[in-house]
């Protein structure tokens, strides 16, 4: 039986910060299945190799795309060898991490750890505040077996997001954290009772659109800045790669909960932010071309 663990949590909350903090600290076989595969950041001088959809590490470790056949990724996962000790899935942050949980159930050869799920500690209370986004978050956290807090250094209120969490989850474990940095130990440990598993579809049609905004000119800097300080409350997430500055260096930019964030990214991505939003707003792609040095037009 292989240790199978469901990472689950809204849009920023840091679920792919989480995935990276474990392969950079794996002290095991990770296989990694994730629905966005560009946007796992893995240090460069782990990558051992790339073929497809699939991301070798030096350590032993593979990412690999989820796509749209569960029990076929899951199974392919497996069969590599060696195969991994410990299989992580990443949940879509639209998505309802339990009925993947019950999928991972019901598939033979697979124990099923205690379903993650991340919280932004600075975001929760206006996220379940809002008609939008508020269902979504909450349907999240309704079979949470571990709770992660996640960006508790930047929470005003600290205790706030626990309480919140103790009042839709109190079955739940919580932990905090900074930076997505977890201990891997931390996910394993015996999860309260389970209701029945049933074969469900993994993730169901969602209500956020979304926009994607490729352009393969560099960006300045300051104006993207700019850009992103000016876009509106209904944009929940920013993600994609860009190229910054006159040397077109390669970035990773991470947007949620109005903050954003710029990482090194690997120059084998090609350059495009994918953009979510809640049904009311106006393709905001557009926005972005007032960043591109020499007003090129996206289109």
């Amino acid at each position: 039986m292989i240790p199978l663990s469901v990472i689950g949590g809204f849009l920023g909350a840091g679920k792919t910060t989480l995935v990276n903090h474990l392969l950079r600290t794996a002290t095991r076989r990770y296989g990694v299945l994730v629905n966005d595969f560009g946007a796992v950041n893995v240090d460069a001088a782990l990558i051992a190799g790339q073929s497809g959809q699939a991301m070798a590490l030096a350590n032993g470790c593979v990412c690999c795309s989820l796509g749209d056949d569960f029990g076929a990724a899951v199974a392919s996962l497996a069969a590599r060898d060696p195969a991994p000790e410990h299989i992580i899935v990443e949940a879509s942050g639209v998505s309802d991490p339990w009925r993947i949980a019950q999928l991972a159930l019901i598939e033979p050869g697979f124990e099923l750890m205690p379903l993650v799920v991340m919280v932004d500690a600075t975001a929760i209370a206006a996220q379940l505040a809002d008609p939008w986004t508020g269902e979504t978050v909450r349907r999240q956290l309704a079979f949470a077996e571990l709770v992660v807090l996640n960006k508790q250094d930047l929470a005003a209120e600290p205790g706030q997001a626990a309480a919140i969490v103790a009042g839709i989850r109190p079955q739940a474990r919580t932990i905090t954290a900074c930076h997505g940095e977890v201990p891997e130990t931390a996910l394993t440990f015996a999860p309260p009772s389970r209701p029945r598993a049933s074969r469900l579809q993994a993730d169901l049609p969602h209500m956020f659109p979304t926009w994607r905004w490729p352009c393969p000119l560099p960006l300045d800097r300051d104006r993207l800045r700019a850009v992103l300080g000016e876009l509106p409350p209904a944009v929940l997430r920013v993600k994609g790669l860009c190229l910054l500055g006159q040397t077109a260096e390669p970035y990773l930019l991470q947007y949620a909960a109005e903050r954003w964030a710029f990482s090194p990214a690997p120059t084998t991505l090609a350059p495009e932010l994918v953009i979510i939003g809640t049904p009311q707003l106006t393709n905001p792609a557009a926005r972005f071309d007032a960043a591109v040095i020499g007003g090129w037009t996206a289109g």
